[in-house]
Parts: C-alpha cells; sequence; structure tokens
C-alpha cells in the first residue's frame, strides 16, 4: 500500500479546517430567553431569605449532632457553616487561635459562649493575620533601612529575583 501524498494530505487538513469554519458559522447562538425575576417583589425576597435561613439552621443541626460544629458564640455563627461546613471556633477558642470573623463579631457584643474567655482577647482571623503580617513588615524594614549609605551615595535595592527590579 502505497501512502498518500503530502498534497492530499494538505487537501484533506484544508477540506476539514473549512468545514468547521463553515459549521460554525452557519447558525448563530440563540440568546438566553429574557426572565423577569420572580425574585423582583420583595415579599417573593423576603420569603427566599426566610427559607434560605431556615435551611442553613437545620444544616447547623446536621453538622452539630454529627460533631463538626463546635460553635464559640451563644447563637452558632453561619459563616462556618456556608464557608467550611463545620465550626472549630469553641475549639480554637479553648487553645488560644483566632475565630471566624461572625464569631470575633459577636463576641464585641457580649455574646460570647465560653466560659472563662475575655471578650478582648478574641481575635478574629483577619485580624490575626494583620498582625502577623505587621509584624513581618516590622521585622523586614529596619534591614532595609540598614543598607542606605551615608553622605549621598545611592541606596541599594532590597532584594527581587524579578528582572524588573533586578540591579543594574
Amino acid at each position: 500500500m502505497r501512502a498518500p501524498s503530502r498534497s492530499s494530505w494538505f487537501a484533506l487538513l484544508a477540506t476539514l479546517a473549512l468545514a468547521r469554519v463553515t459549521m460554525g458559522c452557519g447558525t448563530a447562538p440563540v440568546p438566553p430567553a429574557e426572565v423577569a425575576p420572580a425574585e423582583a417583589d420583595p415579599a417573593a425576597l423576603e420569603a427566599r431569605r426566610l427559607a434560605i435561613r431556615d435551611q442553613v439552621k437545620a444544616l447547623i443541626g446536621d453538622l452539630t449532632a454529627e460533631g463538626r460544629y463546635d460553635c464559640c458564640v451563644e447563637a452558632p455563627c453561619n459563616l462556618c457553616a456556608m464557608r467550611a461546613g463545620g465550626c472549630r471556633c469553641g475549639e480554637g477558642l479553648r487553645r488560644g487561635e483566632p475565630v471566624c470573623e461572625e464569631c470575633a463579631m459577636m463576641w464585641r457584643r457580649g455574646n460570647g459562649a465560653e466560659p472563662g474567655v475575655e471578650a478582648g482577647t478574641v481575635r478574629s482571623y483577619l485580624e490575626a493575620e494583620r498582625e502577623m503580617e505587621a509584624r513581618a513588615k516590622a521585622s523586614v524594614e529596619p534591614k532595609v533601612q540598614a543598607k542606605v549609605p551615608a553622605k549621598g551615595g545611592a541606596a541599594e535595592a532590597p532584594g527581587c529575583a524579578c528582572a524588573e527590579h533586578a540591579p543594574k
């Protein structure tokens, strides 16, 4: 059996490309039908909100029954249920760790539920992260300032691996 010639392969590829282009251009996509939102009605929105709230409460109850929800505030937070499918804020707080933003806010409002914990000591994950960044920045600044030469010489740029900031 003889191998097809180079021109036959080219003709076949050209035909396939042309077929693909014409099939793609033959019909325009049909836009989805405009649907008037039923939620525009305030009563419907409120009913929907209440249904979601009840579903979240039921989810928290199920997660608690499975041992996956250990919240640290009087009315369990919704944030952990929705974000993580469980809550470890109570367990973490007992070890001195930060809690979710909703729990931290509830502690500030006086709704904490862990005995022996002072509300002023409760931090959210976001607060803890900001504190870590501030400490890291403070530990780097003295090193950068130490590189400033005396008597008007050019300061050495902090080390950067990218080509844009590399020393020239």
